[in-house]
């Protein structure tokens, strides 16, 4: 009689929330839930996932895998840094295989995002692709010969560091321009809520009010640039159009240091379409170094959403335990 196929819980921890998924190894999800993430100890987050691995896990669960919002130790699988989170350096990896009784990976949310873009998303078949995520911050996944790029620490591909725009606005690391700051969703999102400030009668100011609060029945800032964008408002198009041509020049950087096969750009303000991804590979093509003597490197969409974290620890897990 021939064993059930093995699956594996996907926990994907934010800032606010926990995702968790039961997955296959052909990624389909069977299961899912969510819940507030605790930021006070290690031990209520651990608590907290061990509840949701019981809620959506099943006989034939036989791996967790968790991506975690920070800097991730590769060799001890603790959490080394978590802007915000108050249990860095805690041993996570190994307080939440005692509490669960399976066998636990630990990564970075965004690698995690980019192994399920590698395996099963816009990176299927290349063995080499670097993946971004536009959203708060701003994340990066690099796949180097079909593995994880981690660094000598487990810290690699910090792309939210990357200097984008100089003279931009100041980031929490005491530099100006990173790219997290200039070219995330929370920029778009920053942007928009000026320029509803600045002209109160245009499409934008009607859909965001002028002191960025969300009004009833209306998106989100960042949203909002997008449908306004989509509506013609010409200040709410120059602004994907600034955010696109900044993701453009990390891109190309990233592109010239890994010489990856395709560049994947992830997260919310993806869904604005060509009205950001355009001005972004014109940006790529331009700065990207010898174009004409090297094969297209295209720069693609993600597939997956705002489960790829948790789809992708599954997928990760499964496969370090095969």
């Amino acid at each position: 009689m021939t064993a059930a196929p093995a699956e594996a819980v996907g926990i994907d921890v934010g800032a606010t929330k926990i995702a968790a998924v039961r997955v296959a190894a052909d990624g389909a999800v069977s299961a899912r839930a969510r819940r507030a993430t605790p930021r006070r100890t290690a031990e209520e987050l651990v608590a907290a996932v061990a509840g949701l691995v019981a809620l959506v896990g099943g006989e034939r669960v036989t791996a967790v895998g968790v991506g975690l919002p920070g800097m991730v130790d590769s060799r001890t699988g603790a959490l080394a840094f978590a802007p915000g989170l108050d249990f860095a350096r805690a041993p996570l990896r190994e307080l939440i295989a005692d509490a669960v009784g399976l066998p636990v990976v630990t990564d970075n949310d965004a690698n995690v995002a980019a192994w399920a873009e590698y395996r099963l998303g816009a990176g299927r078949g290349h063995d080499h692709l670097v993946l971004v995520t536009l959203g708060t911050g701003l994340g990066c996944g690099v796949v180097a010969g079909g593995r994880l790029l981690h660094g000598g620490h487990g810290f690699a591909a910090e792309a939210s560091h990357l200097t984008v725009d100089p003279g931009g606005p100041w980031c929490e690391c005491g530099n100006r321009g990173c790219w997290g700051v200039a070219a995330s969703g929370a920029a778009i999102a920053r942007l928009g809520r000026q320029a509803a400030t600045d002209l109160p009668g245009s499409p934008l100011a009607r859909l965001v009010d002028a002191r960025g609060r969300v009004g009833e029945g209306r998106p989100d800032a960042g949203a909002a640039v997008t449908e306004a964008a989509r509506r013609g408002d010409h200040r709410a198009l120059d602004i994907l159009g600034r955010i696109g041509t900044l993701t453009g020049v990390g891109l190309a950087a990233l592109a010239n240091l890994f010489d990856p096969a395709v560049v994947i750009v992830g997260g919310g303000p993806v869904a604005a379409g060509d009205l950001l991804l355009a001005p972004a590979r014109a940006e790529f093509a331009r700065r990207l170094y010898a174009p004409g003597d090297r094969p297209p490197v295209p720069v693609l969409a993600a597939r997956f959403a705002d489960e790829a974290g948790a789809i992708g620890a599954a997928l990760l897990a499964l496969d370090l335990a095969g």
